[in-house]
């Protein structure tokens, strides 16, 4: 319970950007595991503006119909092989219709790539598929039997990459290559929103924790005689900063309990306080420094400025440039037969939300529903995101299809804002996003679900 109030080497973590200079990054680690194919299948489609849940559309033989897309046939048949491939504890809510869209969405880009003579190079597929198997960690031997214990073949792989590569050419081409952020727009950003920018005060504290006052009450009088804190600390203390000697590292207002926190930004560098009483027991505290208020310079934020407008222009971008061919193109869903039967799900509008589901499910509302699969790398990388955010005191709710209270929920509460993709981030009220993010952004989205 300690930790999640106490927490340790937070110093930055609170602003919007990042520097060089004063950030503590985290590296990502790659997670080597035998989900194989599930984590190539979660390839982003469109490179950096979007993870998605997304499965391949391979011609299917003949059968009923499901969709024409300019004359080419979508089949039944076809979108129920994707359906089965989608892992159980998701199809509460990722339905047929939705991988139709996808599919149609999917056919639409490669007709479009065909006209402007795009296409892969064998040289081109071999080297992704090269990559894929090394970033596995698994022998090509050990790949090829994970795809036939999932009942795909190599050939399937070949063919989802050869269509994603074909897909992502042709969006850098008609697309993303266009997109450029401007020296004056990223000023202008800047200029508009400051307080993203502010680095609050902060202070640096060692601190000693114990159960009893009396306990608390006996250090504090061996520290006043001269004993070492860092020793004591070590000695005596229960939270898992004892191993550092009690070392919290920075951290800004808001990032500890009320108690714990007035004390500490009320110290000189170097006082120790008197013994302090929390939620989680009895406290010493030792100011070790402190830090005024500044703000990150325009020169410092720019390129984390362009990388947030360049996505935010890619996402409207993309879907611009899908409109405009759904709008040349002549597109039948054959759904008066009833081939791919609406969902039964049942949403309910955002003021029902409010006032029913969050509730029923004891969702706080300003949390963040976090919805995630364990098989997606995409997800892999928003994990630490979230939890490096719960530690500066955002709420999240970890929804996944493999927990029953979770699919409850989304059915229940999201059916209405959920796209069948992963990562998405839900607010209370039905704001979404969907797609991995930086923590930046994860934490300005977080924001309005507090708003």
């Amino acid at each position: 319970m300690v930790n999640k109030v106490i927490k340790r080497k937070s110093s930055v973590k609170m602003r919007k950007f990042s520097t060089k200079t004063a950030s503590i990054s985290k590296k990502k680690k790659t997670k080597k595991n035998n989900y194989v194919i599930l984590a190539i299948i979660g390839v982003a489609i469109l490179g950096s503006i979007a993870a998605l849940w997304y499965f391949n559309t391979n011609e299917g033989p003949s059968g009923d119909i499901a969709a024409t897309v300019n004359s080419e046939v979508i089949t039944t048949q076809n979108i129920n092989e994707q359906y089965d491939r989608v892992p159980a504890e998701y199809k509460e809510f990722i339905t047929k219709e939705m991988i139709l869209n996808q599919s149609i969405n999917e056919l639409l880009l490669l007709q479009e790539a065909k006209k402007q003579g795009i296409s892969v190079t064998a040289e081109e597929l071999s080297k992704v598929i090269e990559d894929s198997i090394i970033q596995s960690g698994l022998s090509k031997e050990d790949f090829e039997k994970s795809l036939e214990e999932q009942n795909l073949t190599m050939e399937f792989l070949e063919d989802y990459y050869r269509k994603q590569l074909t897909i992502n050419e042709l969006l850098n081409k008609t697309v993303l290559s266009k997109i450029v952020i401007s020296s004056s727009e990223v000023k202008e950003y800047y200029e508009n929103n400051k307080n993203e920018f502010v680095i609050p005060e902060q202070v640096r504290a060692r601190h000693i924790l114990v159960e009893s006052d009396e306990e608390a009450e006996e250090i504090l009088k061996q520290l006043n005689d001269g004993a070492d804190f860092i020793e004591l600390a070590k000695e005596k203390s229960t939270c898992s900063s004892a191993s550092e000697g009690g070392d919290l590292g920075y951290f800004a207002r808001g990032q500890m309990v009320k108690e714990f926190e007035d004390v500490a930004f009320a110290l000189d560098v170097g006082e120790i306080s008197p013994v302090v009483e929390t939620q989680f027991g009895y406290h010493i505290i030792k100011l070790l420094d402190k830090k005024s208020e500044t703000t990150i310079k325009l020169e410092d934020a720019m390129q984390d400025i362009e990388e947030k407008l360049k996505l935010e222009k890619q996402n409207t971008a993309f879907s611009d440039y899908l409109d405009i061919l759904r709008d040349k193109s002549d597109i039948k869903i054959f759904e008066e037969k009833e081939i791919l039967p609406k969902s039964e799900i049942t949403p309910i509008t955002a003021s029902a939300v409010d006032n029913e589901c969050i509730t029923k499910y004891d969702i706080p509302r300003d949390a963040v529903i976090f919805v995630y699969s364990d098989s997606c790398p995409h997800c892999a990388n928003m994990k630490p995101l979230v939890k490096d955010l719960e530690e500066q005191g955002y709420n999240f709710y970890w929804a996944t299809g493999s927990d029953s209270k979770s699919q409850e929920l989304l059915n229940n509460c999201f059916a209405d804002v959920m796209k069948g993709y992963v990562p998405q981030f839900i607010c209370p009220n039905g704001v979404e996003h969907t797609g991995a993010m930086s923590i930046e952004n994860l934490r300005e989205f977080a924001d309005k679900c507090r708003a």
